[in-house]
């Protein structure tokens, strides 16, 4: 079975797999450890 045909043939299920992989990617990004204002030395 081609695995395109899978997501053709469930559009919910496709929708709701894109919908947490948007949420996964937002949580990490949210994780993530940068500041806003880092310090930075001049050389």
């Amino acid at each position: 079975m081609n695995i395109s045909r899978i997501f053709v043939l469930r559009p919910v299920a496709t929708t709701l797999l894109m919908v947490a992989i948007l949420l996964a990617g937002a949580v990490a990004y949210l994780q993530l450890p940068v500041s806003a204002l880092p310090q930075v030395d001049y050389p």
